[in-house]
């Protein structure tokens, strides 16, 4: 990113996957239309004129919006020299379909990939039969684009970490390198809607921590690609059993969202003509949506961290949180 500002504009809650822990909730099909594409076009034109320089499209599933290619269009037409899509990745097995993305300037896919295994992709994840194969094909495509010199800022990976691939992180690693993916992104698990209370999906950090710090190994050692974490203080770290020496640095290659996320805005236009909501998404999370433990203020690196999501803090309390 460069530290170049951006937006995020989210299309619509409505998809063509039935993901359980997605954020959007179980009844998101019954939620708001898809928002008019002349809406989309006028947060477009008024971010570009606050100095946006980078936007991506949201959902919902921003692949399955009515007019996404006409949105791309016009954010390039804008000069707009970033334009991403962060897309579960079903729709992208149509060739044509992509290549009439790229045609409209697309630079970035981001595809939400969540096993290597089909039976757990289609049976468990997504709950969709066949999806995995129409996701591979669809990755297919978009690296076959990004080898002619299209998609100039790359195609990348961003798995739910959860407790169902929690243990496979080194053979998803594996796979993507086979695929011909160089940037990986596990964002640890929101408890959110559905998922409220349920360990059966939300591991602890102080399981899930060795279980990073072992990919993070496997990556280095037999795989290399650019490998991140988000949603994972760096102080979680210490339950691997590590030095404090590596768990900082480990952290700050792979860990640190304040460095590898700088501050978006973020647009919710209303489909119905209202005012709709506009944020910065850093500031959202550290004022409404993540808590910090009572001793966080004492870390000498408090002012990149966010905290962990208050839903997690529901599960399993904040006791797990130290500071550095």
């Amino acid at each position: 990113m460069n530290g170049e500002r951006r937006v995020e504009i989210k299309l619509g809650d409505l998809c063509n996957n039935r993901c359980p822990f997605c954020v959007s909730g179980d009844q998101r099909d019954a939620k708001a239309p898809w928002t008019p594409l002349a809406r989309v076009k006028g947060e477009l034109a008024a971010f570009r004129a606050r100095g946006c320089g980078a936007v991506g499209f949201l959902g919902g599933e921003p692949t399955a919006y009515p007019w996404i290619e006409e949105a791309v269009a016009c954010a390039r037409s804008l000069g707009y020299a970033r334009v991403s899509l962060c897309t579960n990745g079903t729709r992208l097995s149509d060739a044509a379909f992509c290549a009439r993305l790229v045609a409209a300037g697309l630079t970035r896919v981001t595809v939400s990939l969540h096993s290597h295994r089909p039976e757990i992709e289609d049976g468990v994840m997504t709950r969709v039969p066949g999806n995995h194969a129409r996701k591979v094909a669809g990755l297919g495509h978009m690296l076959a684009w990004r080898a002619r010199g299209a998609l100039r800022d790359g195609v990348s990976l961003n798995p739910v970490l959860n407790r169902q691939n929690l243990e496979e992180m080194n053979e998803y690693l594996l796979f993507a390198k086979g695929l011909g993916v160089a940037d990986v992104r596990f964002n640890f698990i929101w408890p959110d809607d559905l998922l409220r209370g349920w360990r059966a999906w939300v591991p602890s950090y102080r399981e899930a921590a060795p279980r990073i710090v072992r990919a993070i190994a496997f990556n280095e050692r037999r795989v290399g690609l650019r490998l991140s974490f988000g949603g994972v203080p760096r102080c979680v770290l210490r339950w691997a059993g590590i030095s404090p020496r590596l768990a900082e640095t480990l952290a700050d290659r792979h860990l640190d969202e304040a460095t590898l996320d700088p501050d978006n805005d973020v647009s919710i236009p209303s489909a119905d003509g209202g005012r709709g909501d506009r944020f910065v998404w850093q500031e959202r999370k550290k004022s409404e949506l993540k808590r910090r433990g009572p001793r966080c203020g004492e870390c000498r690196r408090a002012q990149d961290c966010e905290g962990v999501w208050g839903t997690y803090a529901e599960i399993y309390g904040l006791d797990e949180l130290a500071p550095v």
